[in-house]
């Protein structure tokens, strides 16, 4: 029986080393291209489309989302306006900040605080509190977001959703930069 013990733990063992030296980091991508720019990608209109998953991995909401930035110098705003599968609407405002480290900052109404990123080549990596209202009331959650541009039109955001530090869920969207907006 104990040896049974032993290569269970052992293979616990092995299963959580390799879990996390599979964790990406940003340095990761330095260097990789095309180089993301949060200013030139979020400026004009933009078209998204997404899903929201739960900790067990089932799909819970499916979204599609219009989204239009504009800049002042180092200044952003992006406006969303996210559509459910059911027909409820939502909208968020950004009110975004590059800064000269390549890392950026962003504010919204229901951010908690500041949200904080940083880019090096083709990713970046932005982590925000967000409040959530739910049929229970308001709850504050955490996302660690991935915005990984596939190429000047195309962007894939992977998002972990965690609360008290365990992952909640998970949020997938594909942005794609429209017509009007390349002149």
């Amino acid at each position: 029986m104990k040896h049974y013990k032993f290569v269970f733990f052992t293979a616990c063992l092995a299963a959580v080393i390799s879990l996390s030296s599979c964790s990406s980091t940003l340095e990761d991508y330095q260097g990789s291209t095309p180089e993301f720019d949060l200013k030139e990608y979020f400026t004009g209109d933009l078209k998204g489309w997404g899903l929201v998953k739960n900790w067990k991995g089932e799909v819970i909401e499916r979204f599609s989302v219009d989204l239009n930035g504009s800049w002042e110098n180092d200044k952003g705003r992006l406006y969303e306006l996210f559509t459910y599968a059911d027909g409820r609407t939502q909208e968020r405002i950004w009110r975004l900040q590059k800064q000269d480290d390549n890392t950026s900052i962003g504010e919204a109404d229901d951010v908690i605080g500041i949200a904080t990123g940083k880019q090096a080549g083709f990713a970046f990596n932005w982590s925000y509190q967000l409040q959530i209202d739910t049929e229970d009331g308001p709850i504050v959650v955490t996302l660690n977001d991935w915005l990984y541009q596939i190429n000047s039109e195309a962007l894939v955001s992977e998002a972990q959703i965690k609360k008290f530090g365990l992952n909640v869920g998970e949020v997938l969207v594909f942005i794609v930069k429209q017509e009007a907006s390349h002149g």
